[in-house]
């Protein structure tokens, strides 16, 4: 297939997506094919005739990846089914934000081809983008995510800058560690909270000394409870 053989719908959303290179993209038929380069997750993208088309493509079963369909109408942005549907020109700041929503979560040391490489971990969070979205919050500005460090010892967690110097008072040496995985959690600069993944609360009290330090320096200025 040419490219000229496109449809001209799809060729209009391929043209709002194809300058963002944290994608890997792929056209087939009537379908564009992203794949995020860091993390190998899907996102598939179909364009429909209208949002009665779409809601119905939305319903349709679809595994393994993050479904955007793309409609010609103006203005139009809900998520039906997990899916996201929307207006042609929203597909490049709704992959933007679904980027922002990839985390890093982790590493572990591995052996090919007589060597060792690092595989690294991502999560993608989906929970926390649709709550941004709804409340229309910037990451930067409302919020930012962070990677915090469960200690084996004293089961708190430690901000990752903190690692080193934390295992350091238990005796275990930190540049020992072939593999590490961490939880994301949400620092919310609205109300100076810190949220899991699913949007739950995380306490004070499960953190370290010195990620307390931590988010109090980061939390500054914030109000809280």
């Amino acid at each position: 297939m040419q490219y000229s053989e496109l449809s001209p719908r799809i060729k209009k959303v391929y043209s709002q997506v194809r300058y963002m290179d944290e994608y890997h993209w792929e056209i087939n038929g009537e379908r564009i094919i992203g794949i995020h380069k860091k993390s190998n997750l899907k996102i598939i993208i179909d364009v429909a005739d209208d949002r009665e088309h779409a809601q119905k493509l939305a319903e349709s079963e679809e595994k393994g990846g993050i479904r955007i369909i793309a409609i010609p109408d103006k203005n139009v942005f809900f998520i039906h089914n997990g899916a996201f549907i929307l207006t042609y020109r929203y597909a490049k700041a709704t992959l933007a934000d679904i980027n922002d929503h990839i985390v890093w979560s982790g590493f572990k040391v591995v052996e090919q081809d007589g060597g060792l490489i690092q595989e690294d971990f991502y999560e993608y969070l989906g929970g926390s983008l649709v709550n941004h979205l709804k409340n229309n919050m910037l990451l930067g500005q409302d919020y930012i995510f962070w990677q915090f460090y469960k200690c084996e010892k004293c089961g708190k967690y430690v901000d990752v800058e903190s690692m080193e110097r934390h295992l350091k008072g238990h005796g275990i040496k930190h540049h020992e560690n072939s593999e590490e995985r961490y939880e994301v959690f949400e620092i919310n600069f609205r109300d100076g909270k810190v949220y899991d993944k699913y949007g739950n609360k995380v306490d004070k009290g499960s953190f370290s000394e010195e990620a307390q330090e931590f988010l109090k320096e980061v939390l500054s200025g914030v109000p809280s409870e």
